[in-house]
Formats: structure tokens, C-alpha cells, sequence
């Protein structure tokens, strides 16, 4: 081999291949933090998501039933419903509390079986406190949709909110969702 031919056949310097391992170092530990952000906010949305689906149930379930379903009832002398502890709905409301407006989603689940438990207190080991909390409004409104109708007066539609809010994962109670409908039902005028 040639003089020429043995320089250009040689390998990197270890100088060399350490100054390139270093910027590789510095590159790698710049986007690291990209990284964890990235499962911070796929955990985020897949919160989200759920509490969407918890809502969309609900809210589908609520408007299936007949207008007179206790579940829809807002009380004489009021003009919405509401879980307890919630004490107005907006301007010009008039809240009773509907006991089914409360949080019907399980307070403890079994991730190994999927046993579930209202109870108040956990039902024992391996049992974990269940993520989200639901619960729902019911206001009647008159046809123009601005005028709010105190039970027992007839009324033209039933506004159905329902609220999910996560209690568990990245961000607890900051990912809530809230999904609202206008429903006419069929026997609206016999209510």
C-alpha cells in the first residue's frame, strides 16, 4: 500500500470520536424532556377521552327515558334538578335536589377482576379508588329556549347536562368534560 492509500484508510482518532459522542450527549439530553411531555399529555388525553365517553353514556341513557322517568323529575315550585350540595344552575334558576343527579359511577374497582363497590370506605386489598365522579342537571326551558318553566307548568324542552370529572391520574379534576343536550320529549306536555 501506498503512503496515500494508508492515510485514507485509517479510522476515526479517539479525539475525534469523543468530541462526536459528546455533541451526541448534549443532543440526546436536550429532547429528553420532550419525552416525558409526551407521556404526560397521552395520559392527559386518554383522561379525557374517557370522561367524553362517561358523559356521552349518560347522556344517551338520560334521553332515552320517558319525560316523567324520576330520574328527569324536577320538583314542584323549581325549574331544574340537581345533585345535592349544588345550589344553582345559572341565573333565574330554581334548584331542588334529585337525588339521581348524584354520582352514579362506583367509588372503588378491582383492576384485577373488575369487581366494583359504592362502598364508602375501600372493600379491602388490591381494590382502587375509581377515577372519575358523574352527575347530571335537568332544567326546562319554554320553546324559545330563554324563558326557564317552573314545574309543574308545561314546558317545551329539557336542557340535560352531564358533568365527569376525573378524581384520579395526571391532572385530577382539571381534564373535566361537560356535555349538554336540549331533549323534547314525547309527553313534555303531560309533565
Amino acid at each position: 500500500m501506498t503512503r496515500v492509500e494508508r492515510r485514507s484508510a485509517r479510522g476515526f482518532a479517539l479525539p475525534e470520536v469523543l468530541v462526536a459522542m459528546t455533541l451526541l450527549a448534549f443532543g440526546l439530553l436536550a429532547i429528553a424532556p420532550l419525552f416525558g411531555g409526551s407521556v404526560k399529555t397521552n395520559a392527559s388525553s386518554n383522561q379525557l377521552g374517557n370522561a367524553n365517553a362517561l358523559a356521552g353514556e349518560k347522556l344517551e341513557e338520560l334521553i332515552g327515558y320517558p319525560a316523567i322517568d324520576p330520574r328527569l323529575a324536577v320538583a314542584a315550585g323549581s325549574n331544574a334538578a340537581a345533585p345535592p350540595g349544588v345550589s344553582t344552575t345559572g341565573p333565574g334558576s330554581i334548584v331542588a335536589t334529585n337525588t339521581f343527579c348524584a354520582n352514579d359511577l362506583p367509588l372503588w374497582y378491582e383492576p384485577g377482576s373488575g369487581a366494583r363497590s359504592f362502598s364508602a370506605t375501600s372493600p379491602g386489598a388490591g381494590w382502587m379508588a375509581f377515577p372519575y365522579a358523574r352527575t347530571y342537571v335537568i332544567e326546562q326551558w319554554a320553546a324559545d329556549l330563554t324563558t326557564r318553566v317552573v314545574s309543574p307548568a308545561s314546558y317545551a324542552v329539557k336542557l340535560v347536562t352531564v358533568s365527569v370529572r376525573p378524581t384520579a391520574g395526571p391532572f385530577p379534576g382539571l381534564r373535566s368534560t361537560t356535555q349538554s343536550a336540549y331533549v323534547r320529549f314525547r309527553d313534555a306536555s303531560a309533565n
